[in-house]
């Protein structure tokens, strides 16, 4: 290549260069309108799908093109993700002018341009367009037409004669007074964070153009609120019978009934949109409380004061399990509860995404969702063995969530208490206090609060300060400290480290009498004292009654404990929990007779006396 050519190659190039990078910038622009609303944004006519268009739609230069495509970007904004796209919105036109040979009595003639000039036009099933006369003018006439084709879609189905028809009388009827909308109820911080930004009043309808029909009406109303959301909203919900109040309540019903699921710019979104919050964020937390509660309101229903809307994941603390087991030992209606898990999970993150919501919030809501579907299990493990099918449910549930909700197996020593007990009622509760049970030095013991707070034998910690590890049913273990020691009462208490959320039993209210049922959970020996090896499993189940008190004062000298029964204990046992038929604690075995082989237990009114000193109710 000679040096004319060379020459001629670069001047071609460095002409070339702004116009690229001017194409990659309106691309760049284009694209993120699209991710925003669902629509194409387009400069030509030849773009537009099928409509009876105007006569004359003059195409944007190229750094208008840039502009106009920022100006719609911004805008876009204010509604949900994609949302114009999912109601049907497909493609959005902008150009230099909108002329037409026509007039409608509204517009002026354009003698250089050979007609009168619009603004924007809504082809009465997927498109719209928009003239750019001017920054200011562009934002007003993207939201008018943008209505235009939300006042002719119910439940994301448009219908151009719906336009028309559909709706007009609900508004002339709400104008009247004689069915007006109620006002907006707002909280009391957002009502007053919106009218330190409001400065406007929508008396009665916009302007002249709004007398045009019933549907420019609405439009109207419509690109005045967009452009002065503070001023509409606090007027919707401060003086709701203005007739410029009505209006736009009418709009925002509209926007409700355009879309599914309440997803288009409902009031709680305009409202984020004015106050300068995150709308879709805060959306997405009112679906995750939503979700939650639908899945409370189903498996806790006690919780829930009536109905799913009320409930919070701090509100199951208990749970109901439907159905019965059939003949196979399944139960169909449980496994559809936890299927219902990852179904109502799957669509909440789905929702989330189409929000835009990022990726860290979506898994915190997915954990959420986990955590519960977990909670569940474990009451359910608590109280019953867990079938093959059932435990599958919850894997495939995992699976769908995809956030472990549990190991398959939590607490293998659950099944001691299925062997011993077979009242079901009785049964129940005891699973429900053994993982309350713990194993801690050469004892035995039972966890009173959330935090960590163990009950012992005064001989298995022998002082404060002593250091034990303390171990649960279900593998947890935990370092211990005895805090609390009466070698009269022989009682211990040991605070746990870093402890949490971790399963508790409860002090009966009023002592036992003799004769009642008692079930004993403890930790036999490995060793006996001649250090033999003895075979036994720990957090073993045994069954009796109290058969009466040692005579005295039951709150004196415990070391041969005051309380008797008959339930088979082993060395190791000391401090293991006598629990009522109602999972209740009554006593704490601590000795045996040696020459009677009558069990003994502190009394209740002693553990009572002992906790009130300790300073634990």
């Amino acid at each position: 290549m000679n040096r004319s050519a060379r020459v001629v190659v670069l001047m071609l190039m460095i002409a070339a260069a702004p116009a690229n990078a001017g194409d990659r910038e309106l691309d760049r622009l284009k694209a993120e309108f699209t991710a925003r609303t669902g629509a194409a944004l387009v400069f030509d006519r030849a773009d537009l799908p099928a409509g009876d268009w105007y006569d004359g739609m003059p195409a944007l230069d190229l750094p208008r093109q840039r502009a106009a495509a920022k100006i719609l970007v911004a805008e876009s904004a204010m509604y949900p993700r994609g949302w114009l796209g999912s109601i049907g919105l497909r493609t959005v036109g902008v150009f230099d002018a909108l002329v037409s040979k026509h007039d409608d009595g509204y517009h002026t003639y354009d003698r250089a341009r050979g007609g009168y000039l619009y603004y924007g036009m809504w082809n009465g099933a997927n498109a719209v367009a928009a003239a750019y006369y001017t920054d200011g003018q562009l934002p007003l006439t993207f939201h008018h037409e943008a209505f235009h084709h939300v006042d002719g879609t119910v439940a994301a189905v448009t219908d151009h004669a719906r336009f028309f028809t559909d709706d007009d009388d609900r508004l002339a009827a709400a104008l009247d007074g004689s069915q007006p909308y109620a006002a907006l109820a707002l909280s009391r911080a957002d009502a007053r964070a919106l009218a330190t930004r409001a400065s406007e009043t929508l008396a009665r309808s916009v302007g002249d153009y709004s007398g045009k029909s019933a549907g420019e009406d609405q439009a109207e109303t419509a690109r005045w609120l967009m452009s002065h959301l503070a001023d509409g909203l606090t007027q919707v919900a401060a003086h709701p019978e203005l007739a410029g109040s009505q209006r736009i309540l009418h709009v925002l019903a509209a926007y409700r009934a355009a879309g599914r699921d309440g997803d288009g710019p409902d009031a709680a979104w305009l409202t984020d949109v004015a106050l300068g919050r995150d709308p879709a964020a805060r959306r997405f937390a009112r679906l995750t409380d939503d979700a939650l509660g639908s899945l409370i309101g189903r498996v806790a229903p006690a919780a829930c004061n009536g109905g799913a809307q009320q409930c919070s994941a701090a509100a199951a603390t208990d749970f109901v399990v439907w159905g019965q087991e059939d003949a196979s030992g399944g139960n169909a209606t449980l496994r559809a509860d936890i299927a219902r898990f990852a179904t109502v999970g799957a669509q909440l993150i789905a929702r989330g995404k189409a929000l835009g919501v990022d990726a860290r919030t979506l898994a915190k809501a997915g954990t959420r969702v986990a955590r519960l579907l977990a909670d569940y299990r474990a009451f359910i493990a608590s109280r019953w063995s867990i079938s093959a099918g059932t435990e599958a449910a919850f894997a495939r549930a995992q699976a769908v969530l995809g956030v472990p909700v549990a190991p398959a197996v939590t607490n293998p020593y659950l099944a001691n208490v299925d062997r011993v007990i077979d009242d079901p009622a009785w049964r129940a509760r005891i699973r429900a206090v053994q993982p309350a049970t713990v194993k801690l030095g050469g004892g035995s013991g039972v966890n009173l609060a959330a935090s960590g707070l163990v009950l012992t034998a005064g001989h298995v910690v022998d002082r404060v300060g002593a250091t034990l590890t303390v171990r649960f049913p279900d593998g947890s273990s935990y370092a211990g400290t005895a805090i609390a020691f009466d070698d009269v009462l022989d009682l211990g208490l040991v605070r746990l480290a870093n402890a949490h959320d971790l399963p508790v039993a409860a002090l009966a209210a009023a002592a036992p009498s003799v004769g009642d049922d008692v079930c004993v959970i403890g930790q036999p020996g490995t060793r006996t004292p001649d250090g033999d090896a003895t075979g036994y499993q720990p957090w073993t189940v045994t069954i009796g009654h109290i058969r009466g008190f040692r005579a005295g004062d039951r709150v004196g000298e415990q070391h041969l404990g005051r309380a008797k029964h008959d339930a088979w204990t082993y060395w190791g046992h000391s401090g293991s929990p006598l629990f009522d038929r109602d999972g209740k604690i009554v006593a704490l075995h601590n000795s045996w007779d040696s020459t009677t082989a009558m069990r003994h237990a502190v009394t209740w009114e002693a553990i009572v006396k002992f906790l009130a000193d300790a300073g634990v109710r």
